[in-house]
């Protein structure tokens, strides 16, 4: 009985202990120890592209977009880890390789349910490798359009663009908003200030929680005016260490912070997962 004391005494001490780690910008909590119900979103570290995991409480998957070619093993290996062996939903925003390099290797890794494009062709052979995958496995794909939502599980989730053909990649990045009860999440894919202008004009009302910011934090997006209607508590910025191209810019980084954003960088902090009840949220990092 004595030693049965001595134990319990000693657990408590440990759960009490690792309770007062826990703050919503620790890198640690017991949900990540024990096993979570809650609805998950990871901003995965992949250097210069993005790739973002989407978790429902019942661990349906939706994954968007996946990375460069040089970094698919450590985006394979990273889904492995957290449990993922099939992905229900996997979008692709748009046709550029730092979004679609990963594709085929993720498809040849994982059970892939439903393709969802943006529609926008492209003549690259890392677009056509990844057309034929899909064929190949006779993957059921569909080029989704403004207006569009599904159910994912009990998370909606809304297409808000293209609405239309556009002239370039970036510009007909499928851009969507995730809803979980009263969390809510932005992805943006590359739109750039143009569509954004769209999306405000045609849904006044996409206030979120969290927000990907568009095209790494370049210039070119994250317009003041998209930002006020957003204004998300919390913004990911997936970005590549030292990379060539000044991301993120010091304008978008200035307009963020003027809204009072909590800004992460995947360059800076690694992996940042979100979770929530469905109320309130917790933030972690890897780094």
């Amino acid at each position: 009985m004595k030693k049965f004391l001595s134990y319990l005494i000693i657990l408590t001490v440990v759960i009490v202990s690792l309770l007062s780690l826990q703050s919503e910008d620790s890198n640690f909590s017991l949900e990540s120890l024990f096993g979570s119900d809650d609805f998950e979103v990871h901003f995965i570290d992949v250097g210069q592209g993005d790739s973002s995991l989407v978790i429902t409480p019942n661990k349906k998957v939706m994954l968007i977009d996946a990375g460069t070619k040089e970094s698919f093993k450590g985006l394979v290996d990273y889904l492995k880890k957290v449990g993922v062996d099939t992905i229900d939903v996997f979008v692709l925003t748009h046709p550029h390789s730092d979004h679609i390099g990963g594709a085929v290797d993720i498809m040849n890794n994982f059970e892939v349910k439903q393709v969802l494009d943006s529609g926008f062709v492209h003549t690259s052979v890392t677009y056509e490798k990844y057309l034929d995958k899909i064929d190949e496995k006779n993957i059921s794909f569909k080029v989704v359009k403004a207006g569009d939502e599904f159910n994912l599980d009990g998370v909606l989730v809304s297409i808000l663009s293209p609405d239309k053909p556009k002239e370039d990649a970036n510009n007909s990045s499928v851009v969507m908003r995730v809803e979980y009860e009263d969390f809510s999440c932005m992805f943006t894919g590359d739109v750039e200030a143009q569509t954004e202008e769209e999306i405000i004009n045609s849904y006044p009302d996409i206030q979120s929680v969290c927000l990907k910011v568009a095209h790494h934090g370049s210039d070119t997006s994250s317009s003041k005016e998209f930002l006020d209607k957003v204004r998300p508590l919390v913004s990911v910025i997936e970005v590549g260490k030292d990379n060539p191209y000044g991301h993120p810019t010091k304008a978008v980084l200035k307009r963020l912070n003027s809204i009072g954003s909590k800004v992460y960088r995947t360059d800076l902090n690694g992996t940042v997962i979100i979770k929530s009840d469905g109320s309130d949220y917790s933030v972690e990092t890897t780094k």
